[in-house]
């Protein structure tokens, strides 16, 4: 274990000239690099007030990568400071082939049961028993992925627990997290759908957000202003074209930009680096690639500096500037009309 955590370590290197403690793109989702987007800030709030109301069922729904299981760990994080207040127990990516009873079990497993002879019946009564003995909480089940659950007995099963109720409120809040695709199997078992008390689709972040999103990961991980690495203009709006506002794309793609500017020894991130890390670290994409070409072609004339007079220049920073522009332009120029090559006929 400790080879292992040294080896890590070793790994990180690359970090130090940056100023950063440790990998702020870590491919994990980790609640202390939760930065609340719009999006995320509403979805916590409806989620908390379904819980704290014990409506029932929520349901989140997203397409992958946006931020559904970091999510559910900020939500977790919450609850486990409270411990006396929230009694949680989490069924994480249930298998599709499970059968209703082995459902079952895992739902009284996490929440600490054991039946002496598994059957719906003894798991059901064993479940009521406990819930009833925990009113005084607030009792929740949450189930990451909860796309693999696609079999009526399943969703069934999920109405019969969620049924479990005083005359007062729920015994049991649901809290479910899903690929929207989810979508077909609860209109198919409307009987489930009419119970949901709130559901919730993440949108992708928008640019300003993507902005803020990369800073904030930046700082948590210990950059400082001047000596962290910078993201200029052109490479942000590149990676929000590739990502289209997904944040694990996001994430992924700022992670393997940072090493190879590490390995160039180049504090700024600029389109160029970006362009190059999606072609060597990305599945082929040209629809993509095309798209992130012509993001940065449009950030490039958006800020191109004042036409030359053919009188001799008189500041040597404003000839500097001009050729530097004119550069990347053409080199960018030349990435699209590859990108489009690539893409072929129509």
């Amino acid at each position: 274990m400790a080879a292992r955590l040294q080896c890590m370590d070793e790994s990180q290197t690359y970090l130090t000239p940056f100023g950063l403690r440790e990998q702020p793109f870590a491919p994990t989702a980790d609640p202390a690099y939760f930065y609340a987007t719009r999006e995320h800030k509403e979805c916590l709030f409806r989620l908390w007030n379904s819980i704290d109301s014990r409506q029932g069922i929520a349901v989140v729904l997203g397409g992958y990568g946006t931020g559904k299981t970091t999510l559910l760990r900020k939500l977790l994080v919450g609850m486990r400071a409270d411990p006396r207040r929230y009694n949680t127990a989490v069924v994480g990516s249930p298998i599709p082939s499970w059968t209703s009873l082995a459902l079952l079990d895992a739902i009284v497993t996490q929440f600490g049961l054991r039946s002496e002879t598994p059957s719906i019946g003894a798991g059901m009564d064993a479940l009521y028993q406990y819930l009833l003995a925990h009113r005084d909480q607030i009792n929740t089940l949450i189930i990451d992925d909860s796309q693999n659950l696609n079999k009526r007995g399943q969703i069934e099963l999920l109405r019969l627990i969620q049924n479990i109720e005083t005359q007062q409120h729920k015994l049991l809040n649901l809290v479910l997290f899903a690929q929207i695709e989810w979508v077909r199997v609860l209109r198919a078992a409307p009987n489930f759908e009419q119970r949901i008390d709130m559901s919730y689709t993440l949108q992708p972040i928008h640019f300003e957000e993507m902005r803020r999103f990369i800073e904030y990961r930046l700082e948590c991980a210990g950059a400082r202003p001047g000596a962290g690495p910078e993201f200029d203009e052109a490479a942000l709006r590149a990676i929000h074209a590739y990502a289209e506002g997904n944040p694990r794309l996001i994430v992924t793609l700022c992670r393997n930009a940072l090493l190879l500017a590490a390995q160039l020894n180049a504090r700024r991130v600029n389109p160029d680096l970006i362009l190059h890390t999606i072609e060597k670290t990305t599945v082929p994409n040209p629809d993509k690639r095309a798209r992130v070409a012509a993001a940065v072609m449009e950030e490039f004339k958006g800020r191109a500096p004042a036409a030359k007079s053919f009188e001799p220049a008189n500041d040597a920073g404003d000839d500097a500037q001009w050729d530097r522009w004119s550069r990347d332009q053409r080199a960018t120029q030349l990435l699209l009309r590859g990108a489009r090559s690539r893409q072929g006929p129509r």
